[in-house]
């Protein structure tokens, strides 16, 4: 069932690692105990897991991009810290060099596509509507969908931090470093799929937008009546459409 996935890719020996990932999953618990005391999960199906108001996704997307910004904040803590220690020439810090590699490359992929990106579209989706007199987007099913294309990403680059490991190859992941000779392990194949996953979600949030921007406008309000941010997205959206394909080509 779990194909090559032992007890060996868990990484027992790495104590930080361990203490970060029993945080998490004691915090996990005490949140789902939470809402089955209180019996929100039927709320919280109905009213947001699955809803098509464009308001709600947004905030969704933006709570996702806090979360993950207190991620990448601590990355950050942690690759300062250890440079700070390494550079003293006391000690060699904290952190072995495969571990800061892999904290290296998760902060700029998690600042970039899971930070500033959720952040802004969520942005996106709670304004553009508003601003152009449109109750809702023009693809509502579509833009939950995005949101939950993210959340999944969002899922696999927090899993590679107790399961096996991220990539060592910076957020950009050049070549040959992303190479098999290189880079064996699963932490390339976390970061393509993460990407991709995410960049599907992206590329449905740009169709739907777009869409919206050009066919829902409110009676009389020509483009060039716009305000700037529903042109400023607009021209975004459009270079996340031209370009979202090709890095999804170029990873596959």
């Amino acid at each position: 069932m779990f194909g090559k996935l032992s007890l060996d890719a868990i990484p027992f020996h790495e104590p930080i690692v361990m203490v970060t990932i029993t945080a998490i999953i004691v915090i996990g618990l005490a949140l789902v105990g939470a809402i089955t005391y209180f019996h929100k999960w039927g709320y919280l199906w109905k009213e947001w897991f699955t809803t098509v108001d464009h308001k709600r996704i947004g905030i969704m997307y933006i709570i996702v991009a806090i979360v993950m910004l207190v991620r990448g904040f601590a990355d950050a803590v942690m690759m300062r810290s250890q440079q700070v220690l390494a550079s003293s020439g006391t000690s060699d810090g904290f952190l072995p060099p495969h571990h800061y590699d892999q904290i290296f490359t998760a902060h700029g992929v998690i600042m970039i596509f899971f930070v500033a990106m959720p952040f802004v579209i969520g942005l996106m989706n709670f304004v553009i509507p508003l601003q152009l007199g449109a109750r809702v987007v023009a693809c509502p099913f579509l833009n939950n969908l995005g949101f939950w294309f993210t959340a999944v990403s969002v899922v696999l680059v927090n899993l590679s931090l107790g399961i096996g490991e991220f990539a060592q190859t910076g957020w950009l992941s050049y070549p040959p470093l992303s190479g098999l000779e290189f880079s064996p392990g699963v932490g390339v194949d976390y970061w393509i799929w993460s990407l991709q996953i995410s960049g599907i979600g992206t590329t449905v949030s740009a169709v739907n937008f777009i869409a919206t921007i050009l066919k829902m406008r409110a009676p009389g309000m020509t483009m060039m009546k716009m305000p700037i941010f529903c042109w400023a997205s607009f021209c975004s959206n459009i270079l996340i459409l031209t370009s979202f394909p090709i890095l999804t080509a170029s990873v596959a």
